[in-house]
């Protein structure tokens, strides 16, 4: 038993004293902003386990590893934790803190999507998936991804890292969906989806369109999208695909509502011809030219008559206004005239000179059943109410009546209302057509709201139309509303004089025949006979035909015929009408 325990004892001796001696390495210590960091996150401790070194210090900041990873900590960014994986990875490849990416300034992000991972840092992010491996993003790119929802959004994971080598020093990076693309000039935007590929086929930043210089807008009219770039615009939706946009027709577009306008999204691209370009939308088309700029012909009659009569290459030429609404219809000017388009007559072609006066009063015309046409006699329209002619030769406007040398065309006041002695008197001397125009209120200085203005000025303007050709006489009998109005010896003789030229260049061949103020010879007529003294005095100076009216009521017998103060009845017509006759004798010599 002894034995035993002395062999045991010995043996345990030389035991002892053959095995090596165990030294018991101490874990290092963690402190500081480090370590309160690593004392205090659950998290950090459970993804770090253990330091496997001490704190290493530089003067940028500090690193301590872990058995799962780093902390890193300077005063700039805190203390963040790098995760190991491919991130912190790439990040040590790149130098770490030293390198381009500088410190993190958020712990590293794992369990993304599609199990990846990403960290920020002071120049940028490096993001990682499985499939992709890790990419850094930077600067203005980086900030582009952010808003497209980084790794969630649209773009999805960076595929690879920036490219140089694009014209005017641009970059582009791409991503899973997609690409961002940079320039000095524009800055970062991301390139994506059917607008992309149509930007591809143009070119990319190398075509027409240049550089981004937007983000897409989404959101738009039935679920349609936009992007900007330096030289136009490609404009997307589900029903008509992606089209480019440039130039006047774009900013057209843009000023008339875009995709929430009358024109709707574009269905075609700009096509061009020898000297205009258009494109085609949903809700029409717009043309172009340097003469005529850019208008757009929206669908309806007025552009469904357009396209049968030719477009821009056909009868009217290029549209020189849009459609606009007017007198309860639609016109629109074209090169070549007009459409004027009206509820119970469509849409028809009327010329310039004539749609001018037509749009002063469309009333009085009505709307225009034919198109023009032209004959020996001139531009021809047919309205509803008269039908016109416009002449080249005299730049004037005309009604269509039929004239010849037995045609007396009248122009007057009230004064040839009922059968009025004028008429019977021109009738007596073989004047047997008669065209009149009598506007109640109207003098060669008083207005009348029906030609709104004084005769003068109607005529002038075609708000009074006279027939075209060569009637054998031209009777003016205005005055007495002048008269009436005590209007200046000056402004009657201005405006007479005014009247009476036109008259000679609408009829340059006819005689025009100008007569006085119908009156009594009493003192209550006394104007009237002064009026009439001034335009008859005047006319002799010009050597043109005249009759004085002066007294004639009187003299005939009519004083007490007289439906007012003024106006004969048709008894008073019938006594003053031989005696006018007869002065039409002595004056024309018929």
């Amino acid at each position: 038993m002894v034995c035993f325990v002395l062999a045991c004892l010995f043996g345990a001796s030389s035991a002892a004293q053959a095995a090596p001696a165990r030294v018991l390495l101490a874990t290092p210590t963690v402190g500081g902003a480090i370590g309160h960091l690593y004392n205090t996150s659950s998290w950090a401790r459970s993804v770090l386990l253990r330091p496997t070194s001490a704190e290493e210090c530089t003067a940028s900041g500090c690193i301590q590893r872990f058995a799962g990873g780093d902390i890193a900590w300077s005063a700039r960014t805190g203390a963040r934790v790098v995760v190991n994986g491919p991130v912190r990875t790439a990040w040590w490849d790149s130098a770490g803190p030293d390198g381009y990416h500088g410190y993190p300034t958020t712990d590293t992000a794992i369990g993304l999507r599609n199990g990846g991972s990403k960290q920020l840092f002071e120049r940028g992010a490096i993001t990682s998936s499985p499939s992709l491996g890790a990419q850094r993003t930077t600067g203005a790119i980086h900030m582009a991804w952010l808003r497209t929802g980084s790794e969630n959004g649209y773009l999805g994971y960076p595929v690879t890292g920036e490219r140089t080598g694009l014209p005017d020093g641009g970059v582009y990076q791409a991503f899973e969906r997609g690409f961002i693309v940079w320039s000095p000039g524009t800055g970062a935007y991301p390139s994506m989806g059917a607008i992309r590929e149509r930007w591809r086929q143009s070119g990319l930043e190398r075509g027409e369109l240049g550089y981004p210089t937007s983000d897409e807008s989404h959101g738009l009219r039935n679920g349609g999208a936009a992007q900007q770039y330096q030289r136009g615009t490609i404009v997307w939706s589900p029903g008509t695909g992606a089209k480019i946009l440039t130039g006047a027709i774009r900013n057209y577009w843009s000023a008339t509502g875009g995709q929430n306008g009358a024109l709707g999204y574009p269905v075609s691209e700009e096509y061009r011809q020898s000297t205009f370009v258009y494109q085609q939308f949903q809700g029409g088309t717009v043309y172009w030219s340097a003469a005529t700029g850019a208008h757009s012909t929206t669908h309806g009659d007025i552009h469904d008559r357009y396209v049968s009569l030719g477009g821009a290459a056909g009868t009217l030429g290029l549209p020189l206004t849009d459609k606009l609404p007017r007198a309860g219809g639609l016109v629109q000017q074209f090169v070549n005239g007009w459409l004027v388009w009206g509820p119970a007559t469509g849409a028809r072609i009327v010329g310039h000179p004539t749609y001018k006066v037509w749009s002063v009063n469309p009333g009085d015309f009505g709307w225009p059943l034919k198109d023009t046409w032209t004959d020996a006699r001139g531009a021809h329209v047919a309205f509803q109410n008269l039908e016109t002619i416009w002449s080249e030769t005299t730049g004037e406007l005309y009604s269509a009546e039929a004239v010849d040398a037995s045609t007396v065309v009248f122009l007057g006041d009230s004064q040839l209302d009922l059968d009025s002695w004028g008429e019977q008197g021109a009738r007596a001397r073989g004047y047997t057509r008669q065209v009149v125009r009598s506007i109640g209120g109207m003098g060669y200085v008083s207005s009348s709201p029906l030609v709104g203005g004084s005769g003068t000025d109607a005529l002038i303007g075609d708000r009074i139309l006279l027939p075209q050709g060569n009637p054998g006489l031209v009777v003016v009998t205005l005055g007495g509303n002048d008269a009436r109005i005590f209007a200046s010896d000056a402004a009657i003789l201005s405006q007479a004089n005014r009247l009476w030229d036109e008259l000679r260049r609408k009829y340059p061949r006819s005689t025009i025949l100008v007569n006085g103020v119908l009156s009594r010879y009493d003192g209550s007529h006394f104007q009237r006979r002064w009026v009439d003294g001034l335009l008859t005095r005047e006319a002799a100076l010009r050597g043109w035909p005249r009759i004085s009216m002066a007294g004639t009521a009187t003299i005939a017998g009519a004083d007490a015929n007289y439906l007012d103060g003024v106006h004969l009845n048709q008894t008073g017509h019938n006594k003053v009408a031989p005696l006018y006759a007869s002065a039409l004798k002595l004056v024309l010599g018929k």
